[in-house]
């Protein structure tokens, strides 16, 4: 943490003799939605929409578009895009916000002298790459919507919208299908063959590959999709001694496609001897003996254990969860696994236990991979050194707070409160080890966040109702008991 706020610092001086306003980010940070054709640098601001003009001749423009070009020269002047109000209220606030922590980020950092080059008009290529290539998954989370599911926008079709209503008794289109349509966020009608955002993409890849440091799939299922297989047959094929290589997954794909998965990270696993322009450039000596990635990295959602999780989760089964991640963990070396509980109000009654889980986890998977050796190729011209995977932490977790919708957050049921300070104790007990067991101070503090964020406002009433009526429907739709998974509920004031 103390690596992470010192690389903070730096930053913060290097931006402040560009501009008051300036960002990294902007440039060298993208998440791309191929379904609807929308992009944003980071997850801050709100998506906009692609112009599928400009990327006929500029494939890149699914990033260099000209909004975030216009922001851009925005931030040189010193002026503040409005889209980054998340930022600018942290620091009128007397905070330190993510434009300075992001521009920190050695990705970051390592693309500085081409975003000065590019300025706010050129094209850049960005080190941090997140991308979601359909919304195929056969899960329907109780917080998802339709437009990140085709499961849920089947329920819809079946069912119509969960009738949830705002103070001034107006349907909130949280999940309404001519709303997500007219907001331009459902998939567009385009098959993947004709989808132009997509073919942009792997048109503009091979260029973007050469500086890619960071690349995350998420979906929708990422492992529903043929795109991620596609990726991850390239990089073997293109090794990159660079890149943090990452899937989001539920765990529970259909039948066949998780082994698939679990395969394809085993090659990329392999020792090779390759050549790499960006190792030792010009010297002719530019042969580089590493698996093909820097590292892999599994993200995980999960936000409870057990039936909970099932039960927020809809079509997880835990036991195929806690299975494919073992088997990913035992068959794996070069790879972290990072669990993800978007932090809602369901996870409150047992977040005690997903915290004894990770323990766990770290208790078996922190040991037994420490420091595995590999023997690299040796051939007739070079006798090459041994490959070792360094000791580190294979098992992390992240709590992110669900904001919306409102009636699912951890704000709605108070009551539930003394879970979370009972976890927290948990945590301080087991304090982290040096074998990489036990809990980290900065992870600590994440929970006490949440904890705060619990207790910064009563409760919106009209959430509360929102909260029974929205269950209600949902247990009426999905042939589920609310109540009979969440015993903790009972007594408690709705």
């Amino acid at each position: 943490m103390s690596d992470y706020n010192s690389a903070a610092d730096i930053a913060e001086k290097q931006l402040e003799k560009i501009s008051p306003t300036m960002c990294y980010a902007k440039w060298a940070q993208v998440s791309l939605h191929l379904t609807n054709g929308k992009t944003h640098s980071c997850y801050h601001p709100p998506t906009h929409d692609i112009d599928v003009e400009e990327i006929k001749t500029n494939p890149s423009a699914i990033h260099n578009t000209k909004q975030k070009k216009i922001e851009r020269s925005m931030m040189l002047n010193g002026e503040r895009p409005e889209g980054c109000s998340y930022c600018w209220n942290i620091e009128d606030a007397g905070g330190r916000s993510d434009r300075i922590y992001r521009s920190g980020e050695y990705w970051a950092q390592n693309a500085r002298k081409d975003i000065i080059a590019s300025t706010e008009t050129g094209n850049v290529n960005p080190r941090y790459v997140e991308v979601n290539f359909n919304q195929a998954c056969n899960f329907k989370c109780s917080y998802c919507s339709p437009h990140l599911s085709n499961t849920w926008e089947e329920e819809i079709k079946k069912f119509g919208d969960y009738e949830i209503m705002d103070a001034d008794q107006n349907y909130i289109a949280h999940n309404n299908l001519g709303y997500l349509e007219e907001v331009g966020l459902l998939p567009k009608k385009l098959s993947q063959k004709g989808n132009p955002y997509l073919n942009a993409f792997w048109e503009w890849w091979p260029e973007l590959y050469k500086t890619l440091e960071v690349f995350r799939m998420t979906g929708g299922e990422p492992l529903m999709d043929s795109n991620t297989f596609k990726v991850l047959d390239y990089v073997y094929e293109n090794p990159n001694a660079w890149l943090e290589l990452s899937v989001t997954s539920n765990m529970c794909p259909p039948k066949g496609m998780f082994d698939k998965f679990l395969e394809k990270v085993k090659k990329l696993e392999e020792i090779q001897i390759w050549e790499s322009p960006r190792f030792n450039p010009g010297s002719g000596n530019n042969w580089y003996v590493n698996m093909a990635v820097k590292n892999f990295a599994l993200f995980v959602s999960l936000d409870s254990v057990g039936k909970q999780a099932e039960y927020i989760r809809h079509g997880l089964d835990y036991d195929v969860l806690t299975k494919n991640t073992n088997k990913f963990l035992e068959q794996t070396c070069n790879t972290t696994v990072t669990f993800i509980n978007t932090f809602n109000v369901l996870s409150l009654p047992k977040i005690k236990e997903y915290m004894a889980m990770i323990l766990n986890y770290r208790t078996q998977y922190c040991r037994e991979n420490q420091g595995t050796k590999y023997i690299a190729i040796h051939d007739e011209y070079n006798t090459h050194p041994d490959f070792v995977v360094n000791p580190r932490q294979r098992i992390w977790f992240d709590v992110p707070l669900l904001r919306y919708p409102d009636w699912q957050t951890a704000q709605v049921l108070p009551d539930l409160e003394h879970y979370l300070t009972d976890a927290i104790s948990f945590m301080k007990e087991n304090p982290v080890d040096d074998n990489f067991i036990g809990f980290y101070d900065f992870e600590i503090e994440k929970m006490e966040r949440n904890l705060v964020f619990m207790k910064e406002r009563e409760c919106d009433p009209i959430a509360k109702t929102n909260f029974i009526k929205f269950f209600g429907q949902h247990d009426k739709r999905r042939g589920t008991n609310l109540l009979e998974t969440f015993p903790e509920l009972h007594g408690v004031e709705m």
